[in-house]
């Protein structure tokens, strides 16, 4: 290497270095905060090492002290052997071994464990719980799928035992049930705008008339409003269709989902439902533009050689164009899974009580005493950790994505 280019290269390395420290630095200082005793983090001298860690802040912020029987070793230790089993799901998927009786074994030993721990057996959710059981035990035995399927429902399958076993082992605040309902807002919101944002975004590439380029301008003018403009409408709007649910006694019908665990009741306002509609409808004319930028560089070619085969225009969508488009339906998932798990103007206003993390944390924590900064330290910490992982998880998938939908040609 010539030494005329080392001082650039040099001074370009030490650019994009404090960069990323600078970018860093306030995830690291807040891990260091939700460590410290108050004593540390009340110090008019900022205490950046030599000080004794603690697990208070987690525990506060996430389960009940009076209730609490175990040590936080164990509530890690529960954590860490969820995400263990996961994690082995997951590897194994890459491989191709058959992973039904990985996953049948496990959701055997599951339903053992709950109806041995099970103080009072709940009829709908036993019922839900055999009937999952039983539609797997037939797509297993009657369906070819792939290996990695079987792995991958394998690893959703135990997070979501995770998830539901957590507060019943260990006494939990009401920040966990915050939690679910950040979870369920985000998955439902992703699963609802990718869905429509897919067909809106290959209509749109395919169909190049004059309609279409008055749907992306409207689109576009609606993505440009400030999110302000739309809060106060959707709070109105559900709160009639709430009084006309209740005026026609729809709202007080035994439906058998509402008893259903993350099933809100039959209601707009201060419900999970409110909040995916408004998402939703505030995230489509991203997702529409994102997935007709990435439409428009799939050839036509590949869905007319599918037709010619005798495939119909939605199987050769479904079997020819999402199989090429899988890069970029997980980038724009991550951007909208960003935007859902985030979000606070929205909730804090459609729902009262049914809050997410964010929400919960700004208004349970938004103290300035020393206890206050600690727990918000760690609630920011663990609501962080699992988009970072995610992010982790996906990033080649995520690259790819951005990559296909900046390259023409």
């Amino acid at each position: 290497m010539k030494k005329s280019n080392l001082l650039p290269r040099f001074g370009l390395h030490s650019v994009l270095i404090l960069l990323v420290l600078w970018s860093v630095l306030p995830f690291l200082w807040t891990i260091q905060t939700s460590i410290k005793f108050t004593r540390d983090v009340a110090a008019k001298t900022p205490v950046l090492w030599g000080y004794e860690t603690t697990g208070n802040a987690y525990r506060n912020f996430w389960l009940d002290e009076k209730k609490l029987e175990h040590s936080l070793w164990f509530v890690l230790g529960f954590i860490v052997l969820i995400a263990a089993i996961a994690a082995f799901f997951g590897l194994m998927s890459r491989r191709n071994a058959d992973g039904r009786p990985w996953l049948l074994a496990w959701m055997g030993l599951v339903g053992v464990h709950l109806l041995v721990i099970a103080e009072d057996i709940q009829i709908w959710p036993t019922f839900w719980y055999l009937a999952v059981m039983a539609l797997v035990a037939y797509l297993a035995y009657s369906r070819d799928w792939p290996a990695k399927n079987w792995f991958i429902g394998g690893a959703m399958f135990t997070l979501w035992f995770g998830l539901w076993r957590f507060p019943r082992a260990w006494a939990t605040e009401d920040t966990y049930d915050f939690l679910i309902n950040s979870i369920v807002v985000t998955v439902l919101t992703m699963l609802i705008s990718l869905s429509i944002g897919l067909l809106a975004g290959y209509g749109l590439a395919r169909y190049s008339g004059i309609s279409g380029a008055v749907i992306l301008i409207v689109a576009l003018a609606f993505r440009a409003l400030p999110r302000t403009a739309f809060v106060l409408p959707y709070f109105f709007g559900a709160n009639r269709i709430d009084e006309w649910l209740r005026d026609k006694g729809i709202s007080d019908w035994d439906f058998p989902l509402i008893n259903f665990p993350f099933i809100d009741e039959l209601q707009i306002l201060d419900a999970r439902l409110g909040i995916v509609l408004a998402l939703v409808a505030v995230n489509q004319p991203f997702t529409i533009w994102m997935f007709r930028s990435f439409f428009m560089d799939v050839p036509k070619e590949l869905e007319e050689a599918a037709m010619m085969d005798g495939a119909t225009r939605l199987e050769a969508f479904r079997k020819v164009i999402i199989p090429v488009m899988w890069p970029a339906i997980i980038a724009t998932g991550l951007f909208t899974l960003l935007l859902a798990y985030n979000e606070y103007l929205f909730v804090r206003v459609l729902a009262p009580t049914e809050w997410t993390l964010p929400v919960a944390i700004v208004s349970l924590t938004g103290g300035e005493s020393s206890r206050t900064i600690t727990e918000a330290a760690a609630a920011s910490v663990s609501i962080t950790l699992p988009i970072v992982i995610v992010i982790i998880l996906f990033q080649k998938h995520l690259v790819k994505g951005l990559g296909a939908g900046a390259v023409k040609g």
